[in-house]
């Protein structure tokens, strides 16, 4: 079993601009910022160095490498990429989990079903920053076109990405490379300024395999392939080449761990007492009766290795609190 850990993950920023003006329309200097945001999935800060990777090192070599980054918490899919686009910790803007319980609603939305604005826009504050480029003075020329980021195909707020498509696990990088390009290159009435892709790699190979395997090796040249791609498309486009940044980051990072290391709830508590809603990293409980919080409490502390938190103790560092998605008990799997 593999587990997301709060390590730190890796972003890069690529400056292309060049300054030279060029004067065939889609040669330009663009009048408004181009900057395409990617995000691969699990992409542990360290992979470019253990894993030789030729084309992430030509990116760091062109723009700037940053060392690390302390995650919010919780370290999952869905709460991070919100927090990445809107700034805010978990707490704040509702997704709390990949599986996630709202006694308001009295409702469980999952990877599958968290397709409900309800879920996105539980306060007024959450705003993407999709949305923030289409709202900004200039907005007539700010558009934004995102792929399959999480959140981007829900009205969050009222609001939609001007252009957007949703997430499809069998599609391929450069199929989503060649259409965001496409809407960076429409006619000037049409055409994006930010563009966002989410890619469900090597995320998915290090839940398999693990992220020291040969099977993350031909995942991570696949990705590294992928990026020569870019590399390519931005030389070859002298619009591209003059205006547009580009930010490569990820949500986690990714650890080996023992298979004994897995916790069965069952072994521990009765489960027909309270319901638990999270993931592999942690999970939110739910204890239907106080009486029983005390005894949940008491038998979940004995694992070892292990941290359990009521509510109320849950560290402020975590900014893991204030909300009512997040459960009674909170056990980071550490």
């Amino acid at each position: 079993m593999y587990i997301y850990i709060n390590i730190y993950s890796l972003i890069l920023i690529s400056f292309f601009n060049s300054f030279i003006y060029c004067s065939p329309v889609l040669n330009e200097i663009s009048s408004t910022p181009l900057l395409l945001l990617i995000s691969f999935d699990g992409f542990r800060w360290d992979y470019p160095d253990l894993y030789k990777l030729s084309n992430f090192s030509l990116l760091m070599k062109r723009g700037v490498r940053v060392k690390y980054i302390e995650n919010n918490f919780a370290t999952v899919t869905f709460p991070v990429h919100y927090t990445i686009v809107t700034g805010l910790y978990e707490e704040t803007h509702g997704i709390v989990a990949n599986t996630i319980y709202d006694p308001k609603f009295n409702a469980v939305a999952t990877f599958d079903t968290m397709n409900d604005t309800k879920w996105w826009s539980q306060n007024p504050y959450s705003q993407p920053i999709w949305v923030s480029n289409q709202l900004a003075n200039d907005s007539n020329q700010r558009r934004s076109g995102v792929i399959a980021w999480p959140g981007s195909d829900t009205p969050i707020n009222g609001h939609r990405p001007f252009k957007y498509q949703s997430f499809d696990l069998n599609r391929k990088f450069d199929s989503i490379l060649k259409q965001i390009f496409d809407w960076f290159h429409e006619p000037i009435e049409t055409r994006i300024n930010f563009g966002v892709i989410y890619y469900p790699e090597p995320d998915i190979t290090g839940h398999h395999h693990g992220p020291i395997s040969n099977e993350m090796n031909k995942t991570l040249q696949e990705c590294d392939n992928y990026i020569g791609q870019l590399l390519a498309i931005i030389d070859s486009d002298e619009y591209l080449k003059t205006n547009l940044n580009v930010i490569i980051t990820s949500d986690h990072g990714m650890e080996e761990i023992k298979k004994d290391h897995t916790i069965i709830l069952e072994d521990y508590i009765d489960t027909s007492l309270c319901s638990a809603y999270g993931s592999r990293a942690f999970v939110n409980i739910f204890v239907y009766s106080e009486l029983n919080i005390d005894r949940i409490y008491a038998n979940l502390s004995t694992i070892q290795n292990y941290e359990v938190y009521k509510k109320s103790q849950i560290p402020e560092e975590y900014h893991y609190k204030s909300n009512i998605r997040i459960g009674g008990k909170l056990l980071p799997y550490l």
